[in-house]
């Protein structure tokens, strides 16, 4: 990180404080000596997020996690498909049945079922709506450089 996106998702870790949100985890700067050259911030988990805060508006892109409770898949869903981003999604469930809808119904370039968010070459990479520019990875990727042209040729 650079100065300037640490500042960045401490003003993300303030505005959810400021608006009710609850660290459980993390929070600030790290201790010591090893830590004072360059822009750490510490793991962070910020529970009850309220709708209006920048980290539930915008992407954070620093080591920061808002999570809320829900009542059902239906507000997750609601709740993730509100924003204008959809880099990624992620679902942790022991219900298949849920995990495939909320795979059909979120409206992300990538998304992982009970597993790590690590990105595989083979596979596209890239977000929808406001995310990113285009996908990354696999053969969309080039595709994405290229332009089909059909041809016909009459009696020559």
């Amino acid at each position: 990180h650079t100065e300037t996106q640490r500042a960045e998702v401490e003003a993300q870790i303030k505005d959810a404080i400021d608006r009710g949100a609850k660290v459980i985890f993390g929070g600030g700067r790290p201790k010591g000596s090893e830590y004072e050259k360059g822009w750490f911030i510490e793991p962070t988990i910020i529970e009850n997020v309220p709708d209006g805060a920048r980290m539930w508006t915008e992407e954070v892109f620093g080591p920061a996690l808002p999570i809320r409770r829900i009542k059902d898949l239906d507000e997750g869903l609601r709740l993730a498909n509100a924003s204008q981003y959809g880099l990624g999604s992620s679902i942790w469930t022991t219900n298949m049945a849920s995990a495939h809808r909320g795979v059909q119904e979120l409206e992300a370039g990538y998304t992982w079922v009970n597993a790590l968010q690590i990105a595989h070459d083979e596979l596209p990479f890239g977000g929808t709506k406001q995310s990113g520019f285009g996908k990354e990875h696999g053969v969309q990727a080039f595709l994405q450089y290229t332009e089909e042209k059909s041809v016909v040729y009459g009696g020559i």
